[in-house]
């Protein structure tokens, strides 16, 4: 049995003054608004930001799912069932036939396995879904059956075939437009400017445009096999700021701020017309600093490193998100077993400049802070750097801010070229290893990013990928928060509550900590 540790917290709050009937109140599609810049591609099999996300949920499924209302549970997906053998080595999933594409055609096996492949060939980011999963093979055994082959046990693969990435896409439609499957498919495939411009899925809407740092259009899947939803369409219009987004609610020109700060949710106080929406996120910001000898900086010094953890006063960062934060010890959000935030770092100036010292620099350091757009828990990125940087330096670090777009910044990021970053990670699927998978190897994942190699974090990770004692998975755990706590690479800054604010017109609203919204069961 796999277990899925997550916490969600979802509070409506309604406050009231001068009645408005929003514009939009009479029309059928959804307008959200919101920041919605970090889009670098709608392709399934290449998208690995967070607003693709929300896309991806909303136009394709996946074999399994999790749903909002119990994210302790695995619920069928377009699979009706699965199983797994005694090994833990083959998972063999059974088709609803009643699943199909919003083209009508049913949803077979061979849409699953060309999907899949189709991923792995493309060799993107999110390959590492399968590939850091020990994904051997994958076979239809039968127009509804697929099984799928795993090299090792991995208690954790079921919560993983409900990430987006996993999507299930209509092969005939994706080969039409110069998709493959083929090995070579990472410089083959050209299905990718198709992709993303519309969907190929069976979800509830249809892509029909992403026009970037502007909107992503979606309409209704009119031959949705659950049946057709309510709502005509949504669109996600990007906003420059959450003030923004609010006053295009708050004069009927949208239904929804999507992810708005504190500030703006006070704004919202006292409407009648407008409703709050608080969910508990699992969404992590942090701090990445890297401990490799590739930059030549002081940083390389595990005492350096722990210095800056030491100098951040992280009561001060929660502080600007108006109180709607918290903050774990790693990468290990609150919630997820092994989260102990008992082991977390506090400010201490003292200690950091004795480290400081120790590393033979009492004088401090200079470096270079990168940082890209966007904002968490409604604290923009320039703003939260300013932060840093102020408190570095009573430490003695001087700290240069360095802001880039964010496709530039993620590039560069992804290219190991950043040695200190501020960045986000927000869960494809609810596991530990959602987590420990990406934050941990040498080669793989985030901490490829940055450049990290710590022997004694790799071997938590992998034994806690194989475990399937979840008293002893916990155990691991915690030893993977310590760990990571000494080496000082990762260094959360906060974990975020997610603030919506609504039209009072708005019904069936639900907040996940994976996918941000669900718009299938919304009305207006």
């Amino acid at each position: 049995m796999r277990r899925v540790f997550a916490c969600l917290l979802v509070l409506a709050l309604v406050f009231g003054f001068a009645a408005h009937v929003p514009a939009q109140a009479q029309g059928g599609a959804l307008i959200v608004a919101g920041r919605f810049v970090d889009v670098i591609t709608l392709d399934p099999g290449r998208a690995f930001e967070t607003t693709n996300l929300i896309v991806h949920h909303a136009t394709y499924e996946t074999l399994l799912n999790i749903n909002a209302d119990d994210l302790s549970k695995i619920v069928p997906g377009l699979a009706e069932s699965y199983s797994i053998s005694e090994d833990g080595l083959e998972y063999t999933f059974v088709l609803n036939p009643a699943a199909k594409f919003a083209s009508g055609n049913p949803v077979t096996a061979e849409d699953v396995r060309f999907s899949w492949t189709r991923l792995l060939n493309i060799k993107g980011g999110p390959s590492s879904y399968l590939t850091d999963f020990g994904f051997k093979s994958i076979e239809v055994v039968d127009e509804r059956t697929v099984k799928v082959t795993l090299e090792t046990p991995q208690p954790a693969f079921a919560s993983v075939v409900t990430a987006p990435a996993l999507s299930v896409l209509e092969k005939a439609v994706v080969v039409a437009q110069g998709g493959t499957d083929a090995e070579d498919a990472d410089q083959t495939d050209t299905a990718k400017d198709w992709l993303d411009q519309n969907s190929a899925g069976s979800g509830p809407f249809i892509l029909t445009g992403w026009t970037p740092n502007s909107e992503i259009t979606l309409v209704r899947n009119e031959n949705y096999w659950r049946g057709a939803v309510a709502l005509e369409g949504v669109t996600l219009r990007n906003t420059n700021d959450a003030s923004s987004a609010l006053q295009l609610v708050a004069r009927g020109d949208a239904d929804i701020a999507l992810g708005v700060d504190a500030d703006t949710a006070d704004q919202a106080r006292g409407n009648a017309d407008l409703t709050l929406n608080i969910g508990q996120t699992l969404n992590l910001l942090y701090l990445a600093v890297s401990p490799s000898d590739y930059f030549n900086l002081p940083i390389s010094d595990v005492r350096v490193r722990q210095a800056i953890a030491y100098a951040i006063d992280y009561d001060g960062i929660i502080a600007l998100t108006g109180g709607f934060a918290d903050r774990p010890a790693a990468m290990l959000p609150l919630g997820i077993a092994g989260s102990d935030p008992a082991l977390r770092y506090s400010r201490d100036l003292d200690k950091a400049k004795t480290l400081l010292a120790e590393a033979g620099i009492p004088d401090g350091f200079a470096m270079t802070l990168y940082i890209g757009g966007g904002a968490t828990a409604g604290v923009p990125r320039e703003v939260l750097a300013a932060k840093l940087q102020a408190d570095f330096a009573e430490a003695g670090i001087q700290i240069e801010i360095n802001q880039q777009t964010s496709p530039n910044f993620l590039t560069a990021f992804r290219a190991q070229e950043l040695p200190m970053v501020i960045s986000a990670w927000t869960p494809d699927y609810l596991d530990a290893t959602m987590w420990t998978s990406f934050f941990s190897k040498a080669g793989s994942g985030v901490s490829a990013r940055i450049r990290m190699d710590v022997p004694r974090i790799a071997e938590l990770a992998d034994l806690i990928a194989a475990e399937r004692d979840a008293m002893v998975r916990e155990r691991l755990l915690t030893e993977y928060v310590k760990a990571h706590v000494e080496a000082a690479v990762f260094i959360p800054l906060l974990q975020e509550q997610y603030i919506d604010v609504l039209s009072k017109d708005v019904k069936g609203y639900v907040f996940h900590p994976v996918y941000l919204t669900e718009f299938s069961g919304v009305s207006k």
